[in-house]
């Protein structure tokens, strides 16, 4: 495989962050009976897919014999975002796990998750009458029902803001480039600027 040039490692950032932005907009359909899971099922669906493609960029570049400073700092900045993805959507599948006990679903049912039927929209905000139909037709209690949308609510969020940061984090990478100069750059500068994100949200948790 030939050296990929600087244009072609930009453009393979630009198409990961596409695929990570993509995420956000995931349709999926939902079940009426699982309505209070449709704030995180189109993500849900969507994200191993999302991962796989982070991989198998990243193993393009490891296949490829180029070795520059542009190569390292692309990889590099994949690896950090296929990490923080793959942690982000490991918080979500934890999430919907945790709202698939607590709604009484049978152990496993999140293996069967996404499931096909008919779409149902749930919004940010619904009236006492229609939560208690929604939750009449989950066959939960009302109050469970609007603790398992918020919940939902709350991952999907967490996940959009997580997956816009690596998104905009590989376009930035990718305008690095452009610059090959700042790569050869001494000090935090030269890294990308994922690797230093994580660096920074690692030091904030300790």
């Amino acid at each position: 495989m030939p050296a990929l040039s600087a244009e072609d490692l930009a453009a393979l950032l630009n198409e990961a962050a596409d695929q990570v932005a993509a995420i956000l907009t995931a349709p999926y359909p939902t079940p009426p009976t699982r309505s209070y899971l449709h704030p995180v099922l189109g993500p849900l669906a969507a994200g191993p897919q999302v991962a796989a493609h982070l991989s198998e960029r990243l193993d393009t570049l490891i296949d490829n014999p180029g070795r520059t400073l542009a190569d390292l700092f692309v990889l590099s900045s994949l690896a950090s975002a296929l990490g923080w993805y793959t942690e982000s959507l490991t918080t979500l599948i934890t999430a919907v796990e945790t709202i698939c006990d607590n709604t009484g679903l049978p152990e496993g049912s999140l293996d069967a998750l996404p499931l096909p039927g008919s779409t149902t929209t749930a919004p940010h905000t619904l009236p006492l009458a229609s939560v208690r139909a929604a939750a009449a037709l989950c066959d939960i209690p009302p109050e469970r029902y609007a603790g398992a949308l918020a919940s939902a609510l709350e991952a999907g969020a967490r996940l959009d803001t997580e997956c816009e940061e690596i998104a905009s984090g590989l376009r930035e990478d990718a305008k690095s480039l452009h610059t090959p100069e700042s790569l050869a750059s001494a000090g935090p500068e030269s890294l990308p600027h994922l690797v230093r994100a994580l660096l920074s949200r690692t030091e904030t948790a300790v």
